[in-house]
């Protein structure tokens, strides 16, 4: 998972099971040295935020101050879509400034 988050340059990958996200492991999960062979069921956060993928920009950020979280997953139908994160929030923000 690290390693994918690297990759990616993404800071956050929802876990899911039947099509139904059961948490979220993000790049602060990872600070500790894991060993390798770990399931990330076991450091993986239970607690997950979702919005729904139609929702606003400012619902989303009003959502994640609100729960004190830096991802959201966004739901379409019940099913995971996507995952936004603070920092596209600040990348949404930067492009409407036009900056």
């Amino acid at each position: 998972a690290r390693d994918l988050m690297l990759s990616m340059g993404i800071h956050g990958l929802p876990i899911v099971e039947d099509d139904r996200v059961v948490g979220i492991v993000t790049s602060h999960d990872l600070v500790d040295d894991w060993p390798p062979g770990d399931p990330l069921g076991s450091i993986m956060s239970h607690s997950v935020v979702t919005i729904p993928a139609a929702a606003g920009l400012v619902e989303a950020a009003e959502l994640m101050k609100s729960e004190l979280v830096h991802h959201l997953v966004a739901e379409s139908d019940g099913r995971p879509v996507g995952v936004i994160s603070s920092y596209d929030m600040l990348d949404a923000l930067i492009a409407r400034s036009g900056a």
